[in-house]
């Protein structure tokens, strides 16, 4: 009888390969180009994901019985594979808490220190000093952070290491570490209404389909920023153009779409108080080595006991 197939998606190192080998030595490791589609029906084990993969394809996988997913969101695996009760899933939440945290504040400090505008004057051979009204400190200023989990914890830490007042805004409004203040989404626009900076980490699922829309992007202070860097989902990108067109609020970080790439027709492309960036927050140099040890985890604890142990995605939570 054909062992059952790990099938891998994704490049991995050699030593981690061997450790794979070592831990599953009862399964075959095939990758991406060396599965065939006969081999469909002996997959149990799926690290990544094909988007190549057809309807018809889908069908065969019929021994799949664990996806460890390669990102923190898992909205773009079908239903057929997230509505399966045979299958579970696992992500790799909280391996992109720190370049994201990172990259947030980036945007916050790079604009209130002018280091954008300083940009576009070097281009132009231009010495040209702001007008200290233009600068803004990041200290005693409200963060507003929608989603409270490992990315939002993170950003809530590094704010108060900035002196900010943090305010967390999750399903319930239970109490989050580093979170001065929680409250829950149908609580929420009283402190948008009063927010600085707000950051949404939130996942695409049905309730959070643009959630951002132009009624929410009219509670926003003239002074307020907004960045997503959770899902493109959750804003309406038409409300969002409007509303920054009209300068209802500062401005705005997108980093994650509707449609990836962006379309060169959208019209984000020509907003001035908009910075785009092509979904690359969470993006690390070594993420194979951030990533590999949960899988491992996974795995040791799926062979020996039948179970998974970490990163378990709640199926109807899309999280």
């Amino acid at each position: 009888m054909d062992k059952a197939i790990i099938l891998l998606n994704t490049k991995f190192k050699h030593l981690q390969i061997e450790e794979i080998e070592r831990i599953a030595s009862d399964y075959q490791i095939k990758f991406q180009d060396e599965v065939s589609k006969a081999d469909f029906e002996k997959v149990e084990i799926m690290y990544g994901w094909n988007k190549a993969y057809t309807p018809k394809d889908l069908t065969k996988f019929t021994q799949l019985k664990w996806i460890q997913a390669a990102s923190a969101g898992v909205d773009y695996l079908p239903k057929e594979i997230t509505q399966n009760p045979q299958v579970q899933i696992t992500n790799m939440s909280g391996v992109h808490a720190v370049p994201i945290t990172e990259s947030v504040f980036g945007y916050l400090l790079a604009t209130g220190r002018q280091l954008f505008t300083s940009q576009m004057n070097q281009a132009t051979f231009q010495w040209i000093r702001p007008a200290h009204e233009s600068y803004f400190s990041l200290k005693e200023k409200t963060l507003l952070i929608y989603g409270t989990g490992n990315i939002g914890q993170e950003i809530a830490r590094i704010g108060q290491a900035f002196n900010m007042k943090t305010i967390g805004i999750n399903t319930n409004g239970r109490s989050i570490e580093y979170f001065e203040e929680s409250l829950s989404m149908s609580d929420s626009l009283a402190a948008v209404e009063k927010a600085d900076f707000i950051v949404s980490t939130l996942p695409a699922t049905d309730q959070t389909h643009h959630y951002f829309n132009i009624e929410w992007f009219s509670h926003l202070k003239s002074t307020a920023l907004f960045v997503n860097i959770g899902r493109g989902q959750t804003v309406d990108e038409e409300a969002i153009a409007s509303a920054l067109t009209k300068g209802q609020f500062a401005g705005a970080y997108l980093d994650v779409f509707h449609t990836e790439p962006l379309p060169e027709t959208s019209k984000l492309w020509q907003i001035d108080n908009l910075l785009i960036t092509p979904h690359i927050t969470g993006h690390i140099a070594h993420f194979a080595n951030e990533t590999f040890p949960i899988f491992k985890q996974n795995l040791e604890s799926y062979i020996n006991t039948g179970k998974l142990s970490r990163n378990i995605v709640a199926k109807n939570k899309g999280y």
